[in-house]
């Protein structure tokens, strides 16, 4: 069960991009980094404002190691695979939530291996054990995905839904062997779930006052910046700090409460 939660980790987080890849367009990707006072204000919010507030949060309450670990390791990491979906939802602009998400992710696969070892000085992180997992699971899947999009359009529409059917599969797969292999440890840490709510939504009033004035700004800052990027803390969780198995599931459970709590939202929205 440790190896199907590796390898459906892996297929989760490399089908997401996968999926993202295939249905993106060059110009998306530019279009995020053409409004240069949004972009400041994204990454002040995501790598600067989110990591002081979770610091701040586990400094404050008490909480294991294991939890810490999980929560400082959300906030260093951004642009989940799912803000477009939830964007969409909400009605707000698409193509500002995937350049949002792409911006976030390019960045947080610079910075996390930078960062990491410095707040955990004590633990045993390589920083290029991370990026080396980061660039592999998440870039080179994206990069190629997006080759594929841009020169051969017709297959990348053919394949993208089996990519988003694996990528699916992947999830329900990664939450059954989580449930075999540590309801005991999230039982036992049951405690926790209040502290992941109110990262939850500290992180994401972040983003929904760096928002602005302007609407879709709000929507899309709040989810982006609230979500963070469950996956990626998943798996430099998974493979730097096996010693302490809730720092995986913090991000996991992050997940389930943010999800719930955005489509609820965005509903009324």
């Amino acid at each position: 069960m440790d190896t199907v939660f590796d390898v459906s980790m892996f297929v989760f987080i490399a089908g997401s991009m996968i999926s993202l890849g295939l249905g993106l367009t060059v110009s998306q990707i530019i279009a995020p980094f053409k409004n240069s006072r949004m972009v400041i204000l994204a990454l002040i919010a995501n790598f600067v404002l989110v990591p002081l507030f979770a610091l701040g949060l586990v400094s404050v309450l008490p909480v294991s190691e294991g939890v810490r670990t999980g929560i400082i390791l959300l906030s260093i990491g951004g642009g989940a695979p799912f803000i477009p979906r939830i964007v969409e939802t909400a009605k707000a602009r698409v193509g500002g939530a995937i350049g949002l998400m792409l911006l976030l992710l390019i960045v947080t696969i610079i910075f996390m291996p930078v960062v990491v070892p410095l707040v955990f000085p004590g633990a045993s992180v390589s920083s290029w054990s991370i990026a080396n997992s980061l660039i592999f699971t998440m870039l080179i899947p994206l990069v190629l995905a997006v080759f594929v999009k841009a020169r051969f359009p017709d297959i990348a529409v053919r394949i993208r839904p089996f990519a988003e059917i694996l990528t699916s599969i992947s999830i329900l797969v990664l939450f059954i062997a989580a449930v075999f292999l540590y309801t005991k440890i999230i039982f036992a840490n049951v405690s926790v779930l209040p502290v992941i709510l109110l990262f939850f939504l500290g992180a994401m009033a972040i983003g929904y006052f760096t928002g602005g004035k302007n609407r879709d700004a709000r929507i899309i800052l709040s989810v982006g910046t609230g979500l963070r990027n469950p996956p990626v803390a998943m798996l430099v969780a998974s493979q730097n700090f096996p010693a302490e198995p809730m720092a995986a599931m913090v991000p996991l459970l992050l997940v389930i409460i943010g999800l719930l709590v955005l489509f609820f939202l965005v509903r009324i929205i």
